[in-house]
């Protein structure tokens, strides 16, 4: 199993039920899409696995002549995601949900560019898809409400972008199972 076929798998274990749901249980999945922004316990966790994620990162990253600073990183990390907690209540979902979008890329990446497939390129434009979508969410957390509202207004719809989503995640299936 390679790096890159493992990285790939762990988002179709998040999409698939969620692209499923939207085709066989569109009103109910519609119901959840409306409540996620402002559901307290979701953005905690969210939040709380973007805060560790970033924290990893860091003790991982060299600082140069701030190296020294990295024995701090754990309380200061502790602090970082109470002050998260309790200073952006508001939308914290969806922000929290953009910071993971913006975090998810760095190893896909880097897997893509030591994969020897030319198919690597489809998850480096995944990746770069996710930051664009992982910086709007960071930035303006209304947006995922409102795309929701326009983008799943019916059933049909519903459908119909669930369907294209299971499409998606089955060429991503069959790429990291084939190829990767």
């Amino acid at each position: 199993m390679s790096k890159l076929m493992i990285l790939t798998l762990v988002p179709l274990a998040i999409l698939l039920p969620l692209h499923a749901s939207l085709v066989w249980a569109p009103s109910t999945m519609r119901e959840g899409l409306r409540r996620f922004p402002r559901h307290r316990w979701i953005g905690w966790a969210l939040a709380g696995g973007a805060v560790v994620w970033a924290a990893w990162l860091l003790r991982d990253m060299p600082l140069g002549r701030f190296d020294y600073l990295k024995q701090f990183l754990v309380p200061a990390a502790v602090v970082f995601a109470g002050l998260v907690l309790y200073t952006m209540e508001e939308l914290l979902a969806p922000r929290a949900l953009g910071a993971l979008l913006l975090l998810y890329p760095a190893p896909l990446l880097e897997a893509a560019r030591l994969h020897e497939s030319p198919w690597s390129v489809v998850m480096s434009l995944v990746a770069y898809v996710m930051v664009v979508k992982g910086m709007a969410l960071l930035l303006s957390p209304y947006l995922f409400r409102k795309a929701t509202e326009r983008v799943l207004a019916t059933d049909t719809a519903c459908r119909v972008i669930g369907s294209v989503g299971l499409a998606f995640d089955a060429a991503l299936l069959l790429l990291a199972l084939v190829v990767y």
